[in-house]
C-alpha cells in the first residue's frame, strides 16, 4: 500500500501544475499559531546555534511538566518529560525503547481505526501488530475488555488514541481510568496518543495523565495544539526511567529537536494563561467547522461518524464504490478534491477529511464530494 504522504504529494503535484485542488488529505491545522511566537522565535535566534540536550531543553521540559501538573492534578517534573521532533518521533522513540531489537513475536496492540503511522512504525521496528477492531455501528466505541483479553506475555505496548484520528471519538473518563488501571495490573505500557487534546467539542476529553502511573505514557504535539506542523516539536510524559531510556536512543538519532522551536516554546510555556486562551480560541474555530461539515453532510444525506473531537471527519464512501482508494482517486481526478482513503486507517469503506481548513474550502469540498451520493 502506498503511504498517505505519497497520496498527499500527488495532490500537491497537481496543484503545482496549475490545477485548483482542494486539499483535505493531511490533518494539518490551518489556524494562525499563537501571535507572540513570532517574537519568541526572533529572540531565540541568537541562542539557537549550539546543540540542545537530548530529550529537550531542560527549562522547556520543566515548564511542560508544570503546565500538565496544573491541568491534571498530578505532580510531574522535567525528568517525566521527553521532547521530540514532533509527536511522531516521540512515538517512534518510545516504541524503539519498548521493542527489543532482533527479538521475534513482540506484540503491539493497535485499536482500529488507527492513525496510519502506528502499524508502519511497528513494521519498521520488527514488532507484531495485533489489531482490535471496533464497530462503526456504535461510532467505534472502545471495548476495554477486548484489550485486556488481547494482552499476552508478548505484549510490549497498547496504543490508544483520544481524541481519535480518524474517528473523531473521545474515550470517556471511566474507560481512561480502566485503561490506566489495566496498564498497572498487566505491567504493560499503554501509549495514549493525545495530540488532539485541544479539540474537544463536547467537553468529554480527560487526559490519561489524570490517572497517571508508571505504565501510562502520554504524547502531545505542537503541530496540532499550536498549528506548528513545520516546527517539528512534540512531547511525551511518562515514567522517569522510561524517559531516560528514550533520551539515550534519541541522542543517537536526532540528538535533539530544532533549537529555535524549543526555545520559542519555552517562552510560550512560561505563560500558561496565554496558552489556555489560545486553545480556547482554536477549539471554538474548529467546532464551528465541525458543525458546518456535519450540517452539510446531513443535508446531502451522506453517512459519517459524528465527530466529538479532533480535526478530521470519517465519512462513508458511496455504495457504488468497492473501496476508499478507488473513490479517493476518482474524486481527485474528476473533482480536484483530495481526501485520505480509509485503507490507511484500517477501514476500506470510509475516507478521512481534514476539517481544519477554511469554511469556504469545506463548503466547496463537500459540495463536490456530494456529487457522488446523488
Amino acid at each position: 500500500m502506498k503511504s498517505l504522504l505519497s497520496f498527499f504529494a500527488r495532490a500537491k503535484k497537481m496543484a503545482a501544475q496549475g490545477k485548483k485542488v482542494l486539499g483535505f488529505t493531511l490533518t494539518s491545522p490551518e489556524f494562525e499559531p499563537p501571535a507572540q511566537l513570532k517574537k519568541y522565535a526572533a529572540s531565540a535566534y541568537k541562542y539557537s546555534f549550539p546543540y540542545l540536550p537530548a530529550g529537550g531543553d531542560f527549562q522547556l521540559r520543566q515548564r511542560i511538566a508544570d503546565f500538565y501538573s496544573r491541568s491534571w492534578g498530578k505532580k510531574f517534573n522535567q525528568d517525566n518529560v521527553f521532547v521530540g521532533a514532533g509527536g511522531k518521533e516521540v512515538i517512534f522513540v518510545l516504541l524503539s525503547t519498548l521493542l527489543e531489537q532482533g527479538k521475534q513475536g513482540q506484540e503491539v496492540i493497535i485499536v482500529s481505526p488507527y492513525w496510519a503511522t502506528y502499524p508502519k512504525v511497528v513494521d519498521i521496528l520488527g514488532g507484531k501488530k495485533v489489531f482490535i477492531r471496533t464497530s462503526d455501528k456504535n461510532n467505534f466505541a472502545l471495548d476495554v475488555d477486548k484489550i485486556e483479553k488481547a494482552i499476552t506475555k508478548k505484549t510490549k505496548t497498547v496504543i490508544i488514541n483520544t481524541p481519535g484520528n480518524p474517528s473523531g471519538q473521545i474515550i470517556p473518563e471511566d474507560k481512561i481510568r480502566k485503561l490506566a488501571f489495566l496498564a498497572k495490573k498487566k505491567d504493560v505500557i499503554i501509549l495514549f496518543d493525545e495530540v488532539y487534546e485541544a479539540y474537544d467539542y463536547e467537553g468529554l476529553f480527560v487526559s490519561a495523565l489524570k490517572h497517571f502511573n508508571k505504565n501510562v505514557f502520554c504524547v502531545f504535539s505542537a503541530s496540532k495544539s499550536f498549528s506548528l506542523c513545520g516546527w517539528r516539536v512534540g512531547w511525551g510524559i511518562g515514567d522517569k526511567e522510561l524517559v531516560k531510556k528514550m533520551i539515550n536512543i534519541q541522542s543517537e538519532i536526532t540528538t535533539s529537536p530544532n533549537a529555535i522551536s524549543q526555545l520559542a516554546l519555552k517562552e510560550l510555556f512560561s505563560k500558561p494563561k496565554q496558552i489556555q486562551e489560545y486553545l480556547v480560541s482554536i477549539n471554538k474555530k474548529a467546532k464551528m467547522r465541525r458543525n458546518l461539515a456535519v450540517r452539510l453532510f446531513k443535508k446531502n444525506k451522506v453517512d459519517f461518524v459524528y465527530i466529538q473531537g479532533g480535526i478530521a471527519i470519517f465519512v462513508k464512501i458511496p455504495d457504488s464504490f468497492k473501496n476508499a482508494f478507488s473513490f479517493a482517486e476518482k474524486l481527485l481526478e474528476e473533482q480536484k478534491v483530495s481526501v485520505a482513503p480509509g485503507e490507511f486507517f484500517g477501514w476500506k469503506n470510509y475516507f478521512r477529511m481534514n476539517l481544519a481548513s477554511s469554511p469556504k474550502n469545506i463548503r466547496e469540498g463537500i459540495k463536490r464530494i456530494a456529487n457522488y451520493y446523488k
